[in-house]
């Protein structure tokens, strides 16, 4: 059976968004630039005459000197979108939105009719303050031809909608410009020298010819210039949230009682996500109180008379017991819980599917999910934000304050290291690593830390400490200069063990002769 799909077409839909937004331009000439600093127009209505996608700013308004330039909201615009196809699917079941302004639905075996799906379609737009155009054909791309030019070649109307008939494509196709084609650069110069300008005089051509000037491309210009879009409806699918709770006959005011409770509603919720093949990255707990209570702790969201504790998955997961340990641990480093009167688990899937064993698996896996369930759990306990890594940083300096920095860590995917075959680099840090620093741990009276073994955990900034005997063990001094221009450093490094035994690296400050410890080797 033959595919027809509909499209409902919003002319200058960033301009019609702000308009519902900022009802003080209606009537008025404006633009849309991009960005807070309006580098370049993206948009403009109607009686912004003069006024093109691409202007600055300052050439939009010589052009027009009324001109009210706005910035482009595209939280608005997405909010608009998930109006509008959740208002489609009303019309049918399958909704699509290619890019914002533009959606498709499909319109085969509707039982009110094609006349009557484009009128209703057209209808909820209209009640959600868009003035859309609606047409209906064989595929997808002269659908949305059918409603861009609205109806100014010979197609059926149907209540201020247009219909393409069936098998009608390439007729309808033929007298249209070829600069309704998704030209790749350069292309619509190419086909104007060759004297190509309507999309018939493309879909009678053969495709050598073509294929010769234009490459793979001519394949798909011949195919959408006949009416041939392949292109599958791609339908949007509602995302499940999946939620269970558990009321008490009484408010509970212990963990214990809680935590059983806890253990249920995720084992329901793991069970629903494994059932639909899916996993998530991020569990929240909702705890239903018995009256309103203050302010909330530790980034969770208080309401009324609840209380929100989000519990981030380093690592996608339908595990249930995963789930619940690092449930376990946010509850129990709260200090802030009151009685409770219920529970609820909610769990949004995540948009990759779940992970597929491999049949010779090694270790790799099994480590990188020991890995996750580690950061899970010191974001469970801990600020997101104090768990980090140290990595190596880029700078015109010498200072190793300034040659690292602390990035957070979210997953283990950021430990994953690409292959690098380039032997010279590898060379050259053999080399830097012979020739040796002040920062690399060394024997020092006794105190001795092997190379390699030994890792230098920096203190930022670096604390203050007594000056030590002038007689204690210590390698050194390593002179440090620089940035005299700047941030003078003058600094005397030197490897010496503190009173508990620790192998420090420590500096004096010339310039002000205090000293300071820079770091521990651990």
């Amino acid at each position: 059976m033959r595919q027809r799909i509909a499209c409902l077409l919003i002319p200058r839909f960033a301009t019609a968004v702000c308009a519902l937004a900022q009802p003080a331009l209606a009537g008025r000439p404006f633009a849309v630039a991009e960005g807070s600093s309006h580098r370049s127009i993206i948009a403009a209505n109607e009686r912004a005459r003069g006024v093109c996608a691409g202007m600055t700013a300052k050439q939009a308004c010589c052009a027009c000197p009324d001109l009210t330039v706005v910035t482009h909201d595209e939280a608005a615009e997405r909010k608009a979108s998930h109006a509008l196809l959740d208002a489609l699917e009303s019309c049918s079941p399958q909704v699509e939105g290619a890019e914002p302004g533009t959606y498709f639905f499909s319109a085969r075996g509707l039982p009110r009719g094609e006349r009557d799906a484009l009128a209703a379609a057209s209808d909820l737009a209209s009640a959600l303050g868009f003035a859309a155009h609606t047409a209906v054909a064989d595929d997808r791309f002269t659908a949305r031809c059918a409603a861009l030019t609205r109806g100014s070649c010979s197609i059926a109307p149907a209540q201020g909608s247009y219909i393409v008939p069936a098998g009608g494509s390439a007729g309808f196709l033929a007298p249209l410009p070829m600069t309704v084609l998704p030209l790749a650069a350069g292309d619509g110069q190419r086909f104007e020298l060759l004297g190509l300008r309507t999309l018939g005089q493309i879909a009678a051509l053969p495709q050598a010819p073509l294929a010769a000037r234009f490459g793979e491309r001519a394949r798909v210009y011949a195919a959408l210039a006949a009416g041939k879009d392949e292109t599958p409806l791609r339908p949007r699918h509602a995302v499940t949230v999946h939620e269970d709770r558990f009321a008490f006959d009484g408010a509970v005011v212990m963990l214990e009682p809680l935590l059983f409770a806890l253990r249920g509603c995720i084992t329901n919720v793991a069970a629903r996500l494994a059932g639909a093949a899916q996993v998530c990255d991020r569990v929240t707990i909702q705890l239903l109180f018995d009256a309103p209570s203050g302010a909330a702790e530790g980034g969770a969201q208080r309401g009324d008379a609840g209380l929100h504790i989000p519990v981030s998955l380093a690592e996608p997961t339908a595990c249930a017991s995963t789930m619940f340990e690092l449930a376990r641990i946010a509850l129990e480093s709260r200090n802030d819980l009151r009685p409770v009167e219920a529970v609820v688990v909610h769990a949004v899937p995540a948009g990759e599917p779940a992970p597929q064993p491999a049949l010779f698996e090694r270790s790799g896996r099994s480590q990188r999910a020991a890995l996750a369930a580690t950061l899970a759990r010191l974001h469970a306990a801990l600020d997101p934000a104090d768990v980090v890594t140290v990595q190596p940083q880029l700078a015109a300096s010498r200072l190793p304050e300034r040659m690292q920095r602390a990035t957070p860590i979210d997953s283990p995917r950021q430990f994953e290291r690409q292959p690098n075959n380039n032997k010279n680099k590898k060379k050259k840090k053999k080399a830097e690593a012979d020739a040796g620093s002040p920062f690399d741990a060394r024997s020092v009276g006794g105190a001795v830390a092997a190379r390699g073994a030994a890792a230098l955990r920096l203190l930022v900034p670096p604390q203050p400490m007594p000056a030590p005997d002038e007689h204690a063990r210590r390698a050194g001094p390593f002179r440090l200069s620089e940035s005299w221009w700047e941030r003078p450093a003058d600094r005397d490094y030197y490897q010496m063990v503190d009173p508990s035994g620790a192998l420090v690296l420590a500096f004096r400050d010339v310039r002000d002769d205090r000293w300071y410890v820079q770091g521990v080797f651990d």
